[in-house]
């Protein structure tokens, strides 16, 4: 069985949680719309989200950490804490493979049918997948390496993850982080369990839309003064132009990518 893991952020560190809670429905919506019955969906929160959408297959863990300060090292920190906490509830309902998904991205119908014919492998990694732009609803192939752009991107035996990383539930309960945002792929094949890629695209790796803790428009605006910042907006909007593709009937079937209402 299948456990996919879902972070979400507080409220409290949210420039809207309205916005985040339709992120994360779209989000739900599209973990939930696989081939087969064998998965779970664990979610670890601080608030429950705000949304109509429900399924016995969704678990809320509502923890009590910290809320993360504004830098970004905190909000990491925080996250991973969840992933974390998610992993551990894992163990506990006997998941066989698990996979972190971002609150904001979507998955293809096809994972967990395809890790329950394949209950004996080691895991894969996404090397291929899209990229969307929520905030210009634009749509691009992604051939290679997109497991190291986003968290979206693994699918790992259970197993392999426990020694690596150090479960211990008083360590979770006590706010210390001991999962660590890793290149998983690289980390387990040194360990002589490499993963495989993925024979399909897995995930749409969400960006632009105003609630990524990275990759936005607002950190490069930041990161630079008008002239640099300008100059990276065209060449950035051309390239998206340049190998953009359209969203088609069967990409949103099977990914659940759908325009958020304003």
């Amino acid at each position: 069985m299948l456990a996919f893991i879902i972070p979400l952020k507080s409220s409290q560190v949210s420039s809207s949680w309205e916005l985040v809670c339709k992120l994360f429905e779209r989000t739900l919506k599209s973990v939930c719309n696989q081939t087969s019955t064998e998965y779970q969906v664990i979610v670890v929160c601080h608030e429950k989200p705000e949304i109509q959408f429900n399924s016995p297959q969704i678990t809320y863990l509502q923890v009590d950490f910290p809320i993360p300060g504004a830098e970004y090292a905190s909000k990491e920190k925080d996250k991973m804490l969840k992933m974390q906490a998610g992993l551990l509830h894992a163990q506990k309902i006997n998941a066989s493979h698990v996979m972190f998904v971002d609150a904001d991205d979507c998955v293809s119908k096809h994972l967990a049918k395809f890790v329950s014919q394949n209950l004996g492998e080691n895991g894969w990694f996404f090397g291929k997948g899209y990229d969307y732009r929520e905030d210009t609803g634009v749509l691009r192939k992604r051939n290679k390496n997109l497991h190291l752009r986003t968290n979206t991107s693994h699918v790992v035996k259970i197993d392999l993850l426990q020694p690596e990383m150090k479960l211990l539930p008083d360590e979770v309960k006590h706010g210390s982080c001991v999962l660590y945002h890793i290149d998983t792929t690289s980390m387990l094949s040194k360990h002589g369990t490499p993963l495989k890629v993925l024979p399909f695209r897995g995930v749409i790796y969400v960006t632009d839309n105003g609630e990524n803790m990275w990759w936005s428009q607002d950190a490069i605006g930041t990161s630079n003064n008008g002239i640099y910042k300008s100059i990276l907006t065209i060449l950035k909007n051309l390239y998206h132009f340049l190998i953009t593709q359209p969203v088609t009937d069967s990409i949103r079937d099977e990914f659940g990518l759908y325009k958020l209402s304003n």
